[in-house]
């Protein structure tokens, strides 16, 4: 019995220690210019199309391409395709957009307005579809004015599937940490979302973070936070948008949980 019970404690120490040295900070918003803005131009919303599907951007006051200018760049990891559009398809991961330009790029004091055209990079099932942009910064946060999110529904080959999915009700777009971006054990790693419809707080809505099944957190405030601890391998990130009660806000897309690797 004495043994079964060591054994016991040292798997509980195990466990316990695993968490421990995950740690999540919140860290203040990048500043960011109250002219940006996204649009997709095409499909128009509701519009039917057809495999494979492409779609076109217009981009004001954002240069895609380019690394952002922010001490970040050093603190995390920073991709070789700069700043970029994050695509969302459905429920998918995201991927990155960064060109190139349709028009001519054009510089106007400090405002950039560009389009850009871009090929889904999958065929996608016959129906409706939920898209979902966000312009980003080269080490993958979020953009979060109120111009910078642009959401659509279109559809497949034919309008009969429909989803029902109320985009005017509360949900949330899982944003970072993926793997775009080479993740490694020396640096923290972001995590970012953007809220739509709600507003976080402590008595209200609030977005609980699990790491990697274990470690919980509730998260308060509509900002970028930093996971520090993530040790080599592969680790689960699972993000819930939750109501006063503490229960699941009904959606497709307020229950995601991605894969990620630290090396």
């Amino acid at each position: 019995m004495k043994g079964f019970l060591t054994l016991g404690l040292v798997v509980a120490a195990a466990l316990f220690a695993g968490e421990e040295h995950i740690r999540v900070q919140p860290v203040s918003p990048t500043p960011e210019s109250v002219t940006v803005a996204v649009v997709m131009s095409y499909p128009k919303i509701n519009q039917i199309v057809k495999n494979p599907v492409w779609l076109q951007f217009r981009v004001d006051g954002f240069a895609l391409g380019a690394d952002s200018v922010s001490d970040r760049i050093d603190e995390l990891a920073n991709s070789d395709m700069g700043q970029t559009l994050h695509v969302t398809i459905d429920d998918m991961p995201y991927f990155p957009v960064n060109g190139p330009a349709i028009d001519p790029f054009r510089e106007e004091g400090y405002f950039y307005d560009t389009s850009y055209k871009i090929k889904v990079p999958k065929n996608l099932s016959s129906g409706q579809h939920i898209i979902r942009v966000l312009p980003a910064r080269s080490f993958g946060e979020s953009l979060k004015g109120e111009r910078t999110f642009f959401v659509s529904s279109i559809y497949v080959g034919d309008s009969d599937h429909r989803q029902n999915i109320d985009l005017s009700k509360p949900y949330l777009t899982y944003n970072e940490p993926s793997n775009n971006f080479y993740l490694v054990e020396t640096k923290p790693v972001l995590l970012d979302f953007y809220i739509s419809n709600c507003t976080l707080t402590t008595d209200g809505y609030k977005v609980r973070l699990t790491v990697d099944g274990k470690l919980q957190r509730n998260l308060t405030s509509w900002q970028p936070y930093y996971i520090y601890g993530l040790r080599k391998g592969n680790h689960t990130v699972r993000l819930e948008l939750l109501d006063r009660n503490d229960k699941l806000v009904p959606g497709p897309f307020n229950d995601v949980t991605r894969a990620i690797t630290i090396h």
